[in-house]
């Protein structure tokens, strides 16, 4: 393998890793549509009284 193709693959490779890591750091701190009323119900509870 030439060395032009390795430096290739090694960036192809690099791109792909970050974003994969993007990718997941977006779906970790973004809530889906149908869990909306669960994540308020989680950070303002609603006690009886």
């Amino acid at each position: 393998m030439n060395r032009q193709k390795k430096i290739f693959l090694i960036v192809a490779l690099l791109f792909t890793l970050v974003v994969a890591l993007f990718t997941i750091d977006m779906a970790r701190r973004t809530t889906a549509p149908w869990n909306k009323k669960k994540q308020v119900d989680r950070v303002l509870p609603v006690t009886p009284k």
